[in-house]
């Protein structure tokens, strides 16, 4: 390997490696409630701009507009995605970097993998850039879900004292502590309702960037109860048990999960002490199957075969509750 060649692939290195740092500098660094006064603003201009077309539009082309919203908003796009995990890039940005890793594995591969392999390596930049966000979506699901049911039986209490909603919402949210999600969500609506932003537009956009479905359900009780009335205290108390229920299922379809992945990992781990054990008792065996074209295409194999069987194992575990 030349010297322009390693050049170039420590710097697409320190390139990915900066703009990762900004995605999770952005991601962090966005979701104070004072850094979001342009969002506010212009939510109520969004608001205001809606209700005067409104008003220009028949009722039938805006029930018709919103059901076809709501049949797009339910795919779970890379746009949401990114969203979600409070990524400050573009799509197009994020599918470059995933062509840039890739390519940076292909670079190292091709010099001794055979043809296959090398395919296999084009894959690295989709399953690491889609790891990476997958991982900041489910940190701030924990995040959120850790104090959610607490935070809705909370406000259950306070309803049934007579207290407001949105007072005891932000009441509620005050328990929790400062660096709580679901508090700053909670202090970003408060934000909202004081600079002016509907009450009805500050509620349906708490949580809005949390992929979380009993969100939505929390939302769709409060405008409903603003509108048509009714006992809000419990419709949120069933709400938080279904909460409580999905959060017991969830761990202990985790609980299996982990004891299957663990026998995986500890089936691979005797395979690694094998190798070396067998490399210290007879070292021809595996150096010189290295060495070998034939059982050099072996161990790729096998290494291709692992690599593939731990992947399907990752999918396949996949639960959604």
């Amino acid at each position: 390997m030349n010297t322009a060649l390693v050049i170039i692939i420590l710097g697409i290195i320190v390139f990915i490696c900066a703009i990762l740092y900004l995605v999770l500098r952005g991601s962090i660094g966005s979701s104070t409630p004072t850094g979001s006064l342009n969002t506010m603003v212009n939510a109520q201009r969004y608001s205001t701009e809606r209700n005067e077309r409104k008003t220009k539009t028949s009722m039938f082309t805006a029930t018709e507009a919103e059901s076809q919203s709501s049949v797009v908003s339910s795919e779970l796009t890379l746009e949401k995605k990114l969203k979600y995990g409070r990524w400050k890039v573009p799509p197009a940005a994020f599918r470059l970097l995933e062509v840039i890793i890739s390519i940076f594995a292909l670079t190292i591969v091709q010099a001794k993998m055979n043809l296959f392999m090398q395919m296999i390596s084009l894959m690295a930049g989709p399953l690491v850039m889609r790891f990476l966000l997958n991982s900041s979506i489910e940190r701030r699901f924990k995040a959120f879900d850790s104090d959610y049911p607490n935070f809705l039986m909370q406000l259950v209490g306070l309803l049934k004292t007579g207290m407001n909603p949105v007072n005891g919402i932000e009441t509620a949210a005050h328990v929790l502590e400062p660096t709580s999600l679901l508090r700053t969500e909670v202090e970003l609506m408060m934000e909202r309702l004081r600079f002016g932003v509907s009450e009805d537009k500050s509620i349906g956009a708490f949580g809005e960037d949390i992929y979380h479905p009993e969100i939505e359900l929390f939302v769709q009780a409060l405008l409903l109860s603003r509108r048509v009335g009714g006992t809000l205290s419990n419709t949120l108390e069933r709400l938080a048990k279904q909460v409580r229920r999905r959060q017991f299922f969830r761990s202990s379809a985790k609980a299996a999960i982990g004891m299957q992945r663990g026998a995986i990992w500890f089936i691979l781990g005797i395979m690694v002490f094998l190798e070396v054990y067998l490399y210290f008792a007879f070292p021809e065996a595996v150096v010189g199957a290295i060495a070998s074209d034939v059982g050099w295409q072996v161990w790729q194999a096998g290494i291709t075969l692992i690599m593939l069987g731990m992947y399907w194992i990752t999918q396949v575990t996949k639960i959604k509750v």
